[in-house]
C-alpha cells in the first residue's frame, strides 16, 4: 500500500484546491502592501462620507468668493487656509479637494467595476472556449482597441458624442463609455491566462469527474485568472484622470493671454468646461478639473512666480488613490501567490 503523504503533495499544489478564505487568513495573513493599500483606500472612503454629510446639498457646486477670483494675489498655504486658495474658482483649495473626493471615488469606482466584470468574465470565457464565438469577437474588439491609447479613443468619442448630441454627455454616460473602452485590454490577458487553464491537469480532472462546463468556468477558471486583473487594474486609473485633467487644461489655458498691442489682456483666467465634457458645470467639484486649471493658473498666468499649491494638491489626490489601489491589488496577488 502507498503512503497517502507522498500521493497528496502534488494534489495540494493544484490551483483547483484554493483554500477558504479564513483557512488562509489563519496560515499566512494578507502582507504588509495589502494593510498600507487598506488604510489608505479607508480614510480616502471616510473623507468621501464626511464630504456627503457635511456639504449635503452642496455637494455638487463649490462654494466661491469673489474675493479670492482673481489671480493677481493668491492667497497660499495658510492655518486659515491649508491647501491654499484656487483663484478663477475662488475657493478654498482643501474645501474643493474634500467636496470633490465622493465624486471622484465614485467616477473611479465605476468604471473599474465595468473594466474588472466584462474583462474578467468575457475574458475567462474567451480562453476556456478557445476558437468559439466569445473568443473570436473578444480576441477581434481587444486588437482593435489595443492600437488605440483608450484616453485618446475616449477623448474622440466622448467630445464627438458632446458635439453631436449635447444632452447625452454627462458623468453616467463617461463612466459607461470609458467602462466599455477599458474593459477589452482586461479581456486579453485574462482570456490567454484562462487558454493555459483550460489544458492544466485539474480541470482536465474535474471534466472527467462529470462538471458541466459551465461549473468548471466558474469554480475553478475565472478564479484562478484574477492575477492579470490585479495587474491591469493600478495601469487603468491613471487614463481616467489623464482625460479629466487634460481636456479642461486644453480649455482653461487657451485663454493665457500672449502680449498684443491691438488686444487688451483680459482680467484673468475662469473656468471653462471644454465641449464633451462629463462635468454639469464648471463650478463642478472634480479633481480633475482642479489640476488641469491648476496646473494652468498656477504655472502660466499671471506672468511670475510659480503658484505650486494650485496643482500640487489636487495630484497629490490622485496619486494618492492610485498608490492606494496598487497596493492593495500587489497585497492580494501576492498573498494569493504565497498560499497556494
Amino acid at each position: 500500500m502507498s503512503d497517502p503523504s507522498l500521493t497528496d503533495t502534488a494534489d495540494d499544489r493544484s490551483p483547483s484546491l484554493q483554500p477558504s478564505f479564513r483557512a488562509r487568513w489563519a496560515r499566512r495573513p494578507p502582507p504588509l502592501e495589502f494593510w498600507v493599500g487598506s488604510v489608505l483606500l479607508g480614510t480616502y472612503l471616510i473623507v468621501g462620507l464626511s464630504a456627503v454629510v457635511v456639504f449635503r446639498n452642496s455637494l455638487n457646486v463649490l462654494a466661491t468668493n469673489p474675493a479670492w477670483v482673481p489671480p493677481f494675489a493668491p492667497i497660499g498655504p495658510s492655518w486659515a487656509h491649508p491647501f491654499g486658495v484656487m483663484p478663477g474658482f475662488g475657493t478654498d483649495l482643501f474645501r474643493a479637494i474634500w467636496q470633490a473626493t465622493p465624486w471622484d471615488l465614485a467616477i473611479v469606482a465605476g468604471i473599474l467595476l465595468i473594466d474588472v466584470l466584462l474583462g474578467l468574465l468575457l475574458g475567462a470565457t474567451a480562453g476556456f472556449y478557445e476558437g468559439g464565438v466569445v473568443d473570436a469577437v473578444v480576441t477581434f474588439v481587444g486588437d482593435s482597441l489595443g492600437s488605440v491609447p483608450p484616453y485618446l479613443l475616449l477623448i474622440v468619442l466622448f467630445v464627438g458624442l458632446g458635439s453631436g448630441a449635447p444632452g447625452a454627455v454627462g458623468l453616467p454616460a463617461f463612466v459607461l463609455l470609458f467602462g466599455l473602452i477599458l474593459w477589452p485590454t482586461t479581456a486579453r490577458t485574462v482570456r490567454e491566462r484562462a487558454r493555459i487553464l483550460s489544458h492544466e491537469g485539474f480541470v482536465e480532472a474535474s471534466r472527467a469527474s462529470g462538471a458541466t462546463p459551465r461549473r468548471v468556468l466558474v469554480r475553478h477558471i475565472v478564479p484562478n485568472s484574477l492575477g492579470p486583473v490585479l495587474a491591469q487594474l493600478p495601469i487603468d486609473v491613471a487614463p481616467i484622470f489623464f482625460v479629466l485633467s487634460v481636456l479642461p487644461w486644453f480649455a482653461d489655458c487657451q485663454d493665457i493671454y500672449i502680449p498684443n498691442p491691438l488686444m487688451p489682456p483680459p482680467p484673468y483666467i475662469v473656468p471653462a468646461l471644454p465641449i464633451g465634457s462629463p462635468l454639469p458645470s464648471a463650478s463642478f467639484p472634480e479633481w480633475g478639473f482642479l489640476l488641469g486649471f491648476g496646473t494652468c493658473e498656477g504655472l502660466g498666468f499671471p506672468v511670475g512666480p510659480t503658484y505650486w499649491w494650485m496643482y500640487l494638491f489636487p495630484l497629490l489626490a490622485i496619486l494618492g488613490l492610485g498608490f492606494a489601489i496598487a497596493l492593495v491589488c500587489d497585497g492580494i496577488e501576492r498573498w494569493r501567490r504565497l498560499d497556494r
